[in-house]
Formats: structure tokens, C-alpha cells, sequence
């Protein structure tokens, strides 16, 4: 058997284990440690006829794992090595190897939280950060913590932040094993070239895949984003290539078992191939003859957004560790090249996005309530979630009947039972007392698995057409029978843990709609018009339905699926239900509520029975009888949305409203005057339309219109929000008028509360020496000094300065304009006047 670096490290990792029940293990890609590690730890005495488990983030990594290391031992699958993952397991009683994706760890943990029969538990691949992974080991710590002090916890990848993990693991002994089997030459784009988007990967790659089949040996791994890449770019190589001997194999998630096989089993001698994969090939996979990686830098990831409860799908850049994971495979069995679709100064993240900060956690908070956890400060994390998406994920799972004052309820504990997402467990559940339990799990099986719709059938979004398919096990239309039958198997898993009995009803496709309410009650919407691509959400959101598809214009749709990546999200996958089954099925979910409004077409009070679920009215009937205090809040409520100016304020009113400001804001600024001006309300028009209900209300009973509204008396009403002594002493500190000399009583503007002006024709001033002032005579007014015409000439604050300089100037001016009017040589001794000279 080759040598492989790991093995240099092996005495190491069994002396750490026996002495600590931690350890942190960072090994290259190709080091070996995935198959070799646990493969030598099956003589320790430690063990104790207990078993070793080791975790992998994939299925097709787990099925690989097992598969190599029963091969190293010489044994058959399901001897001493064995896996399990969702609806398979190959393990017997002799095994003591057991290679189990995250969520069976879990589902291990809640029937047996001290996990009697595992000495040791490895999580490789660590670095993924996957969510059931990150839960997985929060629950084995507590376990080791409080229940199982001898369990050992090991965490396994070649690219760890190390440090973070060792303060998570008291300071666990970290064991680092350097260099990889093969060296591996990494290529980057040049300068010449622009960073391609992703329409134009595929030609890229083309072109360097072409190269590389001419000037280098080996097979070729590419990795692209996802299967619509994949399935392109396998298209164009088999169009560009003419080669007998070069096999194209495309390898992700939702390809069955044997097609995945194929991707990685050794080619014939004399022959090469050409596998075009996502990340699925990241990790724990060794596929024979890889020299070359071709890396496109890109991954898709699906990203949780709690405010609107929706996921949006994004292609995004991949990590640093990312990145080094996809060089390894070329340097598994030989010296290999990398070439990656970017330039060498592009910024990588150093690690992913851990998924506990980016998805979906109403799973996991439902897995912790059965726990026993309320607080997730409780466990042991190196991450904590978003608290939006805490509160989301909490309401959500009291609205399914799942938790209760943060506590697993017995109907939590059968949506565990059925081991998918709570939605669709209640889903599942709720239809199965009601009859419909099979047709329910082929909807939780189809929602769970890959769509098996191909070509243009694929664009059909109506599920209900799928679940009849599934129903009568044929596909009609172009199918992927591998995908038809996984969804099949997987829907009998879920009636086998559901035991229905023999009375459930027969399939109808009618209640489609109905059953995938249950799951997404949320997600019931209503078209917003005849012949209308735009839906209405019941949880408030806007969603697009395309104008091709046959539930077009269908009046009530439940969304199952849809991408937030715009403001309407894009609907993927729906089915119809109707008003009636609405008000039948989720009457629970119903509220009634009275509004009204003033309808300013009618110009009237109008009261409208509204019956809503959530955002969406299903129905709304006009009632006759309008009780009068329900009059008045309509009222009220469209004057806020009209604004003050749609009352009918006068010029006197308006004044009024700028005296009281002018008091409070020299009341703001110079504390000397406080005990002067005293208490006085704010009139502010924001004020005044936050408190319609205090100061205008009381003046509304009777009142049924507009028009009668802009009737009312707006000065009196603000005038009696003062006090009797708050309007004396209004009109002592700030008059609406002021007398001046000619004897006339002029009108103060006090729109600038800074500054108040008094306009006022020159020749009435004669004989004021000193500038009026107001408030107890501390601020001065602003003269605005007029023409006879009424022509503003002078504004001053210093009626003195102006008589002895100004003055003598302007007079010139006046009496060549003004020939008629007195205009004195000495204006201090001068009659004040608003005559002309011939009627003085």
C-alpha cells in the first residue's frame, strides 16, 4: 500500500487519545487521515468494544469513506466497516467503524444522549461548518461534559481555524501534518484576460481543458457552481471532443448512486476522463487518475433570510480553504496542476460562512428544545446564530404547534420523529388525521429531493401535477427516473414513520393546495388582479408567477418553493387552492376586522367586514351601522394622511400657531426667560397631527364629511388649548399687534421665530426713537421699513442708527418718488403720520 504522509503521525494520534478525550487533527488533502486514522485506532484498548464514528458533511463521501477503508482491511461493506445514512445503512454486529453523515449523529444523540456503544467520535471534514455539524458537536460536548467524561471528540480537515477550535476544546492537543502526498502547481489567470462572470465560465474552461488534454497526461477535475453549469459545459466538451478514449462523467448531489460511481471508479487502462462536479468532490473523495483541477472559484449556496423567511440562491466566490481543498485533488496519486479561474491577487475569504449563520435554524432550535435546551448559550458553539433568526425560527416552530413558553411539545416530538424539516413533518401529520397522509408524503418527498421534471417539462411550477405522477409511480413527461424513484423511496420512508392506517382516502389532487398549507400557511397567496403575474403573500411579501405557466391567473396559489433574489420573489414551484378550502382548512389562522375609512371618491364614511389571513382579505362585505366613534378615528386618520392642510386653517390661525412657537423657542434658547414665559403648549404641525385625537376629536362628533371639517373654526379650537391666563400672557409677551406712533396697530409676523417683523411704512415711525422689543423687552423686532407704496427699503433692528445715518439717504429717494408725503429733515421730532402732506 503507497505510504502516505498521515502515517508519520498515527503513533502521535494514539498517544493524544489516550491521554485527552479532545483532539484536533489538520492534514493536507491526500494525507490519508479520512481512511488510515480510524483504521488505526481499532486496537486501542480505550475502546472497549465500543464503536468509532465518524461524521462526513455528503452522502457520497460517507458511501466512499466505508467503501475504502472495508477495502484496506480486505472485508466486504457492513463487516467491521460500515455507514448509514438517510434511508440506507450497511452496518452489522461486527462493525466497529461507522461512517454516518451529521444529521444521523443527531438523531443518535436524542435516543441516546450519552451514546453508551461510541468511544470516539470524529468529525471530518470539519471545516464545511454545515449546520447539522456544528449541532452534532454542541450536543457531543454536553454529552461528554455532564453524561460520558471517557468519550473521546476528535475534529479532522485539512484546512481548520485552529485557533478558534482549540479554545472550543479546553486547549485540546492540535496535531498538524504538513505537505500532502504529490506537489500540485497552481495557475491563475493573467493579467490579459478579465475575471469571467459565469455565463462565460464554460468557454473558459473549455478552452483550458482543450490545452490540457493536448499537452498533459491524467484525467481532468473541473468544479462549477452547480448541475445547470455542469450540464453545459458537459455539451460543449462533447461537441468540441472526438475522442474514444476519453470519458465525461458529470458528478453532484441528486445523481443516483450508481451515476456517482461512475465519476470516481478508475478508467480503463489507455483511457482518461473528464469529471465535472460541484463541491461535492471537495472532500474525502479520492477519484483515481486526477492530475488536473480545473477550478471555476464559484459555489452556490442557498442563503436564509429571516426577515422575509425566504431563501435567495447565490453564486458566490469560494473560500480560501475552499480553494486549497480543490488543489489537493490533484496531488492525490501524483504531481497534478490546479488551474483556477481567477487571478492571483483576487481576496478569498480565509474560511466559509459557517451555515448556522446563514440558514434556516428552525430545524436545529426544535433539535435543542428536544434536548432539553431553551438558551443556545447553554451549548458549546463557534458560532451563535443571528437573533433575527432565533425569533424567526422560535415563532415559527409555536405556530406549527411545535414548541410552547420555548418548550417541546408532544407534537414537537413527532415532527422529530419523521426526521425532515418541521414544516413538512406538521404537514405530514395534520393530513394524516385528516386522511390524506400518502399523498402528504409524496409532497414531503418531493419538496426533500431533487425535482425529476427535465427539459421544458421542468417549467411547469405545479406540483400537483408531480404528486398525480408520483401517485400512479409514472412519469409522463421527460423525467430523470433516477430522481423519480429516489422521491418515491424517500416518500415511502415517510409513510412507513407516519403508520398510516388502511383508511386513508383516496389521492386527489384538489387537496394538494390544501396539504402544502399546512406546511406553509405562510406562504398562501392571493393575485393581486385579473390576469396578474404578481401574488401577495400571507406573510406580506410579493411573489411572480410566470405569465406561461398553466397556474397563471390562478386566484389563490401555495408557494412551495421561491427565490428572494428580487423584491417579488420568484415562484418555483406552487399549487393552487381556493377561497373555500382557505376558510375550511385554516379557520384558525382567520381573523376578522371591522375598517373605516373615508372613501374620498364617495365622500363618505364607509365600514367594511374584513376576512384575512395574514396580509391577503379572502373576504369584505360593507356594513350599514357605523358606530360614531368609529367615524371619528376614519376621520382622524385621513387627516393624517392628508396632512394639516387639508383642514381649513386661517391666516389668524396660522399667526396664532407662530406666536406660541416664537415663545417656545426663545423659551429653548435663553433660560433667563423661562419663569417669564412659563408653561405653553407646542402647536407644531407635527404635534398637532400626532395628537388629533386630543385637541380635535372632541370637535368631530356629529360630523360625517370633509367639508363639514374645513368648516370648523381652527383659530378658536387651537386658541382654547390655552389656558385663559396662558392667552393673556400670550398676548402680553407676544402680541398679534403693535401700536405705532401715527396711532395705527400694525400686525407682527412671527414666521421666523429668530427674528419677528414688523412691516411698516416709514412715516408712521417718526418720533420712535428706540426699536420695539417683545417678550418683557428682550428681542428685538425687525422693522421692515416701507415705502407710502408699501416697497420694502429698509429693514433695520436699530431704529436709532437708522434715523441719525440711513435716514438722510432714503429721504432723497422718497421725496423724489413720494412728492406728495412729509418727509422731515429731523425725523425724531417729526409727527408720525400715515397721510399725505394735503390731509395732515
Amino acid at each position: 500500500m503507497q505510504t502516505l504522509p498521515i502515517q508519520e503521525f498515527i503513533p502521535e494520534i494514539r498517544s493524544q487519545l489516550r491521554s485527552h478525550n479532545k483532539l484536533i487533527l489538520q492534514a493536507a488533502p491526500g494525507a490519508g487521515k479520512t481512511t488510515l486514522v480510524p483504521l488505526a485506532l481499532l486496537g486501542e484498548s480505550w475502546l472497549h468494544h465500543r464503536q468509532i464514528l465518524i461524521l462526513e458533511p455528503r452522502r457520497l463521501a460517507t458511501r466512499n469513506a466505508a467503501g475504502r477503508m472495508a477495502e484496506l482491511l480486505g472485508e466486504k461493506l457492513g463487516q467491521r466497516v460500515g455507514y448509514q445514512i438517510r434511508a440506507e445503512r450497511c452496518i452489522s454486529t461486527q462493525t466497529k467503524i461507522i461512517v454516518v453523515t451529521e444529521g444521523i449523529l443527531t438523531r443518535m444523540l436524542q435516543s441516546d444522549p450519552a451514546l453508551e456503544n461510541i468511544a470516539l467520535i470524529i468529525f471530518d471534514e470539519f471545516h464545511e461548518r454545515n449546520l447539522h455539524g456544528d449541532l452534532a458537536l454542541a450536543l457531543s460536548l454536553q454529552s461528554q461534559e455532564l453524561l460520558r467524561s471517557d468519550l473521546k471528540i476528535m475534529l479532522m480537515s485539512a484546512t481548520l481555524n485552529t485557533n478558534a477550535l482549540v479554545t472550543l476544546l479546553d486547549n485540546a492537543p492540535l496535531i498538524c501534518s504538513t505537505g500532502r502526498s504529490y506537489p500540485v502547481e497552481n495557475s491563475y489567470l493573467t493579467t490579459k484576460i478579465a475575471q469571467p462572470l459565469v455565463k462565460q465560465l464554460p468557454a473558459l474552461i473549455l478552452k483550458t481543458v482543450l490545452e490540457v488534454l493536448n499537452t498533459q497526461k491524467g484525467s481532468i477535475l473541473i468544479f462549477l457552481p452547480g448541475a445547470k453549469e455542469i450540464k453545459n459545459l458537459q455539451k460543449r466538451l462533447h461537441e468540441h471532443i472526438q475522442d474514444s478514449t476519453l470519458f465525461i462523467a458529470p458528478l453532484y448531489g441528486t445523481m443516483s448512486k450508481e451515476a456517482q460511481d461512475s465519476a470516481i471508479i478508475p478508467c480503463r487502462e489507455g483511457y482518461r476522463k473528464i469529471v465535472i462536479a460541484t463541491n461535492i468532490a471537495e472532500t474525502s473523495l479520492t477519484i483515481e487518475g486526477i492530475s488536473v483541477v480545473i477550478d471555476s472559484g464559484l459555489q452556490r449556496v442557498s442563503q436564509f433570510n429571516s426577515g422575509s423567511g425566504l431563501n435567495q440562491l447565490r453564486t458566490v466566490k469560494i473560500s480560501q480553504d475552499s480553494a486549497t481543498q480543490r488543489s489537493g485533488r490533484a496531488g492525490r496519486l501524483q504531481a497534478g496542476r490546479c488551474y483556477r479561474m481567477w487571478h492571483e491577487h483576487t481576496q478569498l475569504a480565509p474560511h466559509a460562512t459557517p451555515e448556522i449563520l446563514t440558514s434556516d435554524i428552525a430545524p436545529m432550535m426544535l433539535e435543542l428544545a428536544a434536548w432539553g435546551v431553551s438558551d443556545v448559550n447553554e451549548l458549546h458553539w463557534l458560532d451563535l446564530p443571528n437573533p433575527n433568526a432565533l425569533k424567526h425560527a422560535r415563532e415559527l416552530l409555536e405556530e406549527l404547534g411545535a414548541l410552547k413558553e420555548q418548550q417541546i411539545t408532544p407534537h414537537g416530538r413527532e415532527i422529530l420523529e419523521l426526521a425532515t424539516h418541521p414544516r413538512l413533518a406538521h404537514m405530514m401529520l395534520k393530513a394524516k388525521e385528516i386522511g390524506h397522509g400518502d399523498t402528504a408524503s409524496l409532497i414531503a418527498a418531493l419538496l426533500s429531493e431533487k425535482d425529476f421534471f427535465l427539459g421544458d417539462a421542468r417549467r411547469s411550477m405545479d406540483i400537483s401535477e408531480r404528486i398525480r405522477l408520483l401517485h400512479v409511480k409514472h412519469c409522463e413527461h421527460q423525467c430523470d427516473y433516477t430522481a423519480f424513484e429516489r422521491v418515491l423511496k424517500t416518500a415511502k420512508t415517510f409513510q412507513k414513520k407516519l403508520k398510516l392506517s388502511s383508511h386513508q382516502k383516496a389521492f386527489s389532487a384538489d387537496m394538494v393546495g390544501v396539504l402544502l398549507g399546512f406546511a406553509y400557511p405562510d406562504r398562501i397567496a392571493q393575485s393581486r388582479g385579473f390576469k396578474n403575474s404578481r401574488y401577495l403573500l400571507s406573510n406580506g411579501k410579493g411573489a411572480l408567477m410566470p405569465n406561461e405557466d398553466q397556474l397563471f391567473s390562478e386566484p389563490y396559489l401555495v408557494v412551495a418553493d421561491l427565490n428572494a433574489s428580487q423584491s417579488d420573489a420568484l415562484i418555483y414551484q406552487a399549487a393552487s387552492i381556493t377561497a373555500a378550502q382557505i376558510e375550511e382548512f385554516f379557520s384558525e389562522l382567520i381573523t376578522k376586522k371591522h375598517r373605516t375609512y373615508y372613501n374620498d371618491d364617495a365622500e363618505r364614511i364607509e365600514s367594511r367586514e374584513l376576512l384575512q389571513l395574514g396580509a391577503i382579505t379572502l373576504r369584505e362585505s360593507i356594513l350599514q351601522n357605523i358606530d360614531s366613534k368609529e367615524i371619528t378615528t376614519a376621520l382622524i386618520a385621513s387627516i393624517k394622511t392628508k396632512g394639516l392642510k387639508s383642514l381649513n386653517f386661517s391666516r389668524e390661525s396660522l399667526a396664532l400657531r407662530e406666536r406660541i412657537t416664537f415663545l417656545n423657542y426663545w423659551k429653548s434658547k435663553e433660560k433667563s426667560l423661562e419663569n417669564i414665559i412659563g408653561e405653553i403648549p407646542y402647536l407644531s404641525e407635527s404635534w398637532l397631527l400626532d395628537h388629533l385625537d386630543i385637541w380635535l376629536a372632541p370637535y368631530l362628533e356629529g360630523i360625517k364629511t370633509f367639508s363639514a371639517c374645513r368648516k370648523l373654526n381652527m383659530y378658536a379650537i387651537l386658541l382654547n388649548l390655552l389656558t385663559w391666563e396662558q392667552q393673556e400672557r400670550l398676548e402680553r409677551l407676544a402680541p398679534k399687534k403693535i401700536e405705532v406712533p401715527s396711532g395705527s396697530k400694525i400686525t407682527i409676523d412671527y414666521e421666523n421665530p429668530q427674528s419677528p417683523v414688523l412691516a411698516v411704512r416709514l412715516q408712521e415711525l417718526f418720533g420712535m426713537l428706540e426699536t420695539p422689543k417683545l417678550i418683557h423687552s428682550h428681542v428685538s423686532l425687525s422693522v421692515e421699513l416701507l415705502s407710502p407704496a408699501r416697497r420694502p427699503m429698509q429693514i433695520t433692528k436699530d431704529l436709532r442708527s437708522f434715523w441719525e445715518t440711513t435716514y438722510h439717504d432714503v429721504k432723497k429717494e422718497l421725496r423724489g418718488k413720494y412728492k406728495k408725503h412729509y418727509w422731515p429733515d429731523d425725523p425724531f421730532e417729526a409727527i408720525a403720520t400715515s397721510k399725505t402732506k394735503k390731509n395732515m
